[in-house]
């Protein structure tokens, strides 16, 4: 356990970009509406897979917290996340544009904006831990 703080340390103190993926990471975890909200809740406002939806999240970002002194898993983890945020993204554009739904509004546009932000993070978060793994693996 002391090792596995340890390499965790090290990582933190002495790597790139994972310090800031630690920090917007735990952040992640302590927004997250599972903490904070029941299933009977999103139940409540017949939006079930929204709860299910924030749980994924909650799974990859502890997933990446736990693995971030192993980049190979960690880019693992960073790829379930970026998959969990396409598929939300897909969801709700599905959503916004199916006939009969709520008119399209301004906080639909400002939505997406935020929503396409994080898949071009998580996009480059997962490139550049691919690299790194590509360029350790060539030496």
């Amino acid at each position: 356990m002391i090792n596995y703080i340890s390499k965790i340390k090290d990582t933190l103190l002495y790597f790139d970009f994972q310090p800031l993926l630690f920090f917007w990471v735990t952040s992640d975890i302590l927004n997250n509406m599972v903490l904070w909200t029941t299933l009977s809740y999103w139940k409540e406002l017949d939006q079930e897979y929204t709860y299910w939806l924030y749980l994924a999240h909650l799974i990859a970002s502890v997933g990446i917290i736990f693995s971030i002194h192993n980049i190979k898993w960690a880019s693992k983890f960073v790829l379930l996340h970026l998959t969990i945020v396409l598929y939300s993204t897909i969801k709700y554009l599905v959503d916004i544009f199916t006939p009969g739904s709520d008119p399209y509004t301004f906080q639909d546009t400002k939505n997406i904006i935020i929503t396409l932000w994080y898949v071009v993070l998580w996009v480059w978060i997962l490139f550049k831990l691919k690299k790194e793994i590509l360029h350790k693996s060539l030496k």
